[in-house]
């Protein structure tokens, strides 16, 4: 007896199979890794693996924004092929998409026609993408409740519009201007205010706003709970009656700060904008 204990005790504890893992679980584990590395590697590994990747349901979510330009793995041409290997994975089941400076004109092109269920959108810093490919992407996105874009390039008051009419189910916008400057955005504003009066929750960042864009906000958008502009700059002092209506109006309030003196002439203009629109202005994204 006490051999067969010594033995029993002797042996080395087995070792577990990821093989034997149930389905299920199996596949709540894939999920969580980068779509990168699942298209590139875990598909790959072994045929249960391949064959878990062949459900439509694991492509819902398609994230290939960890990117850095200093940092690349793969190049642009390479990320986006990866990119429209998961949307036809998905087989038009993908609901949230989030790309970072890859993305394309003709990328958004395919997506359109390829995720009519997408109901978030992600676009970061995409130098590749005009205000004509976004008119035409948002088309095919009825079902669209969120959209986050952060831009180099200035978006047209067209495309907002287009925004609105065509997402009638869009919740939640969150605009960020990357360039080095602050940007004159009021035309646009007016048409966010105009045409996205279902909106819960607007966040600007990098533009310049006012009493006149505040006023349009809180009168075109009167279901918003949430309104950040705090990275946002005003060249005047709000008036203090409509800093009071929002706080009554908006529960998760972030007001944009009032800089006098950066970035603005002796006349109180903004000294940048005259040269930021003279020089894109013939740009092909001021569609």
């Amino acid at each position: 007896m006490m051999e067969s204990s010594e033995k029993c005790s002797n042996r080395k504890p087995r070792k577990p199979n990821w093989l034997e893992l149930p389905t299920d679980l199996m596949k709540n584990i894939l999920q969580r890794l980068d779509t990168v590395d699942i298209v590139t590697i875990a598909r790959l590994v072994c045929p249960q693996w391949r064959n878990i990747c062949k459900d439509p349901l694991m492509w819902r979510t398609i994230h290939i924004s960890d990117i850095e330009l200093n940092d690349m793995r793969f190049s642009f041409r390479c990320l986006e092929k990866i990119c429209r290997c998961a949307i036809d994975l998905s087989c038009g089941h993908a609901e949230d998409i989030a790309i970072k400076l890859f993305g394309t004109d003709d990328l958004l092109k395919y997506m359109a026609h390829r995720t009519r269920r997408l109901r978030r959108l992600q676009i970061s810093n995409c130098s590749n993408i005009s205000n004509k490919g976004l008119i035409e992407c948002v088309k095919k996105f009825s079902l669209l409740e969120e959209l986050d874009i952060s831009f180099y390039k200035k978006l047209s008051k067209k495309f907002l519009e287009d925004i609105g009419r065509c997402c009638p189910l869009l919740k939640s916008l969150n605009l960020a201007n990357e360039f080095y400057v602050q940007v004159y955005f009021a035309h646009q504003v007016f048409a966010i205010a105009k045409t996205m009066s279902g909106l819960r929750h607007l966040a600007f960042s990098g533009i310049v706003c006012g009493d006149d864009e505040l006023l349009a906000i809180l009168n075109g958008c009167p279901l918003l709970y949430s309104l950040d502009l705090q990275n946002c700059v005003c060249q005047h002092q709000l008036n203090p009656s409509l800093v009071k209506r929002c706080h009554e109006q908006i529960k998760d309030l972030q007001l944009p700060t009032f800089s006098p003196d950066d970035g603005y002439d002796d006349d109180g203009g903004l000294a940048y904008m005259d040269t930021f629109e003279d020089t894109y202005a013939n740009e092909y994204w001021e569609y």
